[in-house]
């Protein structure tokens, strides 16, 4: 089971699996994920007015994993700086024209525009790069991925883009799924593993054995891929 509850101005996203115990166990992984382990005849209202209960607890917990992740440095949009597409990194190179235009071309993204040397300008013109190229290139993986899946014998809904803060991807129990179109900085083996991870849910709600043996079977080298996309987008 997959849910999402709210306190204050938080959200929190959970799973849940049921055994044969007595008491409830509330985990929360050094990568922000919750899980709960109930009791086989818990409610889900149960699960999430637990999980209410012991928001404070689950907002240390973050805050503390938090500080032990590595910090990229904040983005200045200057000439020189450098930014991230598929993995590789590109330097701005800003130059001053009357249409405002993005463009990858060899080592450099150029950014042109009449105020090509305020910061502000940079930053919403290299954003929208960024959403529109993602859009485009993680649907295509998409497609690729969901094929396999289709064979399976399921039915992989078009995805949602929305920016996230702190998540590549999610999907919700009405089989919704959702991208983070910021993925694009990421390498394309990065992205493969977020969007394959999101489909298995169709199979597996839950993040338990059955979930991460399919998985492991469609992408052996999952973790790999998991840690290489923390390393370069924390």
């Amino acid at each position: 089971m997959h849910g999402t509850i709210a306190y204050s101005d938080h959200k929190f996203d959970y799973t849940a699996q049921f055994s044969a115990r007595a008491t409830m166990a509330i985990t929360v992984f050094p990568d922000g994920a919750i899980r709960v382990i109930a009791p086989e005849a818990t409610s889900q209202e149960e699960v999430e007015r637990r999980l209410r209960k012991r928001a404070r607890w689950l907002i240390r917990q973050m805050l503390h994993f938090e500080q032990f992740r590595p910090r990229a440095p904040e983005r200045r949009y200057v000439g020189g700086e450098t930014h991230l597409y598929l993995g590789r990194q590109y330097r701005l190179k800003l130059h001053k024209r009357a249409e405002e235009e993005v463009k990858l071309k060899g080592a450099f993204l150029h950014v042109a525009s009449p105020g090509h040397r305020e910061p502000r300008v940079v930053k919403r013109l290299v954003l929208g790069w960024y959403r529109e190229k993602g859009k485009t290139r993680i649907a295509e993986r998409f497609t690729v991925i969901a094929a396999r899946f289709v064979k399976m014998g399921c039915k992989p809904p078009l995805p949602i883009f929305r920016s996230m803060p702190r998540r590549w991807g999610s999907w919700t129990p009405s089989g919704r799924i959702s991208l983070n179109p910021d993925l694009i900085r990421a390498p394309t083996a990065c992205i493969d593993y977020v969007i394959t991870h999101e489909l298995v849910h169709l199979i597996h709600p839950h993040h338990g054995q059955a979930f991460y043996d399919l998985l492991e079977t469609l992408m052996p080298d999952w973790r790999q891929r998991k840690q290489r996309l923390e390393r370069i987008l924390s």
